[in-house]
């Protein structure tokens, strides 16, 4: 009889977890060509792929832990609503495949992967659309992977009008625990802003923009290995390469605080071409409004023709390290520098640093902040191999080698080359490598 009973006990438990293992083993691959034929009814397997992604997501024959492997081909806008799945769910493109979308709005849902997409408005700006992909602050767990997004392939021939009327904005998102990893983005207005928090923000390209390149807004996020490049001033936006602002909870702009960011291994460069037209007047990282707590700056390159190098106004345990600050050519409105202060009317600054930087200037409050082991000087000719051509590698002889004032335990530099070389590490964002 006690057997018989743990038997049963046994059967029904196994019985209760059938679904849960059901839904694991028939997560299933979906097949999406829009250009397939319309004389048969296909049924989503590689030789009669669905013809209708949207239809698809909407009628719920994608499950949790699916696939959805996509064709060549234009597909409109892509709408993934209310679709919380309890499992990595994946819409990508399939090998050697270039499906092109308008614009990828998430909104309500969870747990999906997006990977390999292109998306472009192609210059038809829409009232309603201001973003090429969007995630809503009800979305969580959402991964964006090896995009590519612009507004227009070409745009050398717009004029700041076209700017205005046409850019929009590379990614926007105001979920939570969201990933944005090596997508390439150009001709925009914004690049990439994060609300969110727990984000990462990973190697990222961002190319010829109008806004901000990034905006980093929520708590606990990571930003490291994106390059910012070629700001065009077509407004009076001033724009930044990185920017963040707090935000109280009842809406106060500079009334709250930011929390345990990472900046790391990022280059910001103002421009490339000394022809461009609309060339703006960069800054790097500009952190004005609120109080930023726990935050890391280190390994940056960060080139502009600005005063506002790294700038940080209300900082509370806030270490920036090994960054290379510069105004190359030194005429206002730089040159660029780092610096810590107080916000006018905020808190005095805690238990912050300056350590071991490469810059034109560096300002920091005489009180709750150290100033250490930076490297500052009228003329860097000497101190990178090529200053002019970009290339901010120490020669032989560079004064910035084993500055030895202070020892921050960074223990790779910019290009993830393992510091110290030396005795000690250098000043900077690159370390010496003979």
């Amino acid at each position: 009889m006690t057997r018989a009973f743990f038997n049963l006990v046994a059967l029904i438990s196994l019985l209760m977890l059938l679904p849960a293992f059901s839904s694991l083993s028939m997560a299933r691959d979906h097949y999406v060509d829009p250009g397939a034929a319309t004389n048969f009814s296909g049924d989503g397997n590689a030789d009669t792929p669905w013809r209708d992604l949207q239809q698809i997501i909407d009628d719920d024959i994608v499950k949790a832990g699916d696939r959805v492997i996509l064709a060549t081909g234009n597909y409109g806008r892509l709408l993934v609503e209310n679709k919380k799945m309890f499992e990595r769910t994946t819409i990508l493109a399939g090998q050697d495949q270039k499906p092109v979308f308008e614009i990828v709005d998430i909104l309500g849902s969870s747990n999906w992967h997006l990977q390999g997409l292109t998306v472009t408005s192609s210059g038809q700006r829409k009232q309603e659309y201001r973003y090429h992909v969007r995630v809503d602050e009800n979305s969580q767990h959402i991964t964006v992977n090896d995009f590519s997004i612009y507004t227009v392939a070409d745009i050398s021939d717009w004029s700041d009008v076209d700017w205005n009327e046409q850019a929009i904005d590379g990614i926007f998102s105001a979920g939570d625990y969201t990933e944005f990893h090596n997508n390439r983005i150009k001709n925009v207005n914004f690049g990439i802003t994060i609300y969110g928090d727990n984000s990462a923000v990973v190697n990222n390209h961002i190319e010829n923009f109008s806004g901000d390149g990034l905006r980093g807004l929520g708590d606990h996020a990571l930003f490291e290995g994106n390059v910012v490049k070629n700001c065009y001033q077509v407004n009076r936006n001033h724009a930044d390469g990185f920017q963040s602002w707090s935000m109280s909870a009842d809406g106060v702009i500079a009334a709250g605080g930011v929390k345990d960011v990472i900046l790391r291994r990022n280059l910001i460069l103002n421009f490339e071409d000394f022809d461009q037209p609309y060339r703006c007047e960069l800054q790097g990282i500009g952190m004005f409004g609120g109080v930023y707590e726990d935050w890391i700056i280190e390994n940056n390159i960060v080139i502009v023709d600005n005063f506002h190098g790294i700038t940080v106004l209300g900082a509370r345990n806030v270490r920036i390290q090994h960054n290379t600050v510069l105004d190359v050519d030194y005429f206002e409105p730089g040159p660029a520098a780092i610096t810590i202060r107080r916000q006018n009317g905020g808190p005095p600054v805690e238990n912050s640093l300056i350590a071991n930087n490469i810059a034109n200037d560096i300002f920091g409050d005489s009180e709750g902040v150290v100033v250490v082991g930076n490297f500052m000087d009228a003329d860097f000719d000497d101190v990178f191999v090529d200053i002019d051509d970009g290339d901010y590698r120490l020669p032989d002889g560079s004064e910035a080698i084993d500055i030895c004032a202070a020892d921050q335990k960074v223990d790779i530099d910019f290009f993830g080359n393992p510091r110290p070389i030396g005795k000690c590490a250098d000043a900077g964002a690159v370390e010496y490598r003979d």
